[in-house]
């Protein structure tokens, strides 16, 4: 799902110049994107840059009104660029960022495990991972 508003596609991706460049990506969402909880619109200000690559990047928005934060994923696909909200908040993105890829191995170790086995899911599904990395 897209961050924002919009239901309509035109106001969602943004057709780019022949050249493919794009000047300043925050000033494109921002003038695009809205918090989601109090509805105001981000300025270029709100927005601080956690991760870039020549395709992408993750910026983290904070609401200068209500104060909440929010990671958004601008994306240039082809000749068009997409906005999309992200669930984790910045440290969870740098930890899974930095974490090791799964393999082959990893998922059939995983798929045994829960072969066997015989819980509820729910102490498995709770946020242990940034209580027992720091150390």
């Amino acid at each position: 799902m897209k961050y924002g508003d919009s239901k309509d596609k035109k106001e969602s991706a943004i057709l780019l110049s022949d050249s493919g460049n794009v000047t300043d990506l925050t000033a494109w969402l921002a003038l695009r994107l809205r918090c989601p909880h109090c509805k105001r619109r981000f300025r270029p200000q709100d927005f601080f840059l956690v991760e870039a690559a020549p395709q992408w990047s993750v910026f983290q928005l904070r609401c200068a009104m209500c104060h909440s934060q929010r990671l958004v994923l601008g994306a240039r696909t082809r000749n068009r660029i997409r906005a999309y909200a992200l669930e984790l908040d910045a440290e969870e993105w740098n930890f899974y960022r930095r974490a090791p890829r799964l393999d082959a191995d990893d998922v059939v170790r995983i798929a045994r495990i829960l072969k066997t086995y015989d819980g509820d899911f729910s102490d498995v599904l709770e946020d242990p991972f940034f209580e027992q990395t720091e150390s």
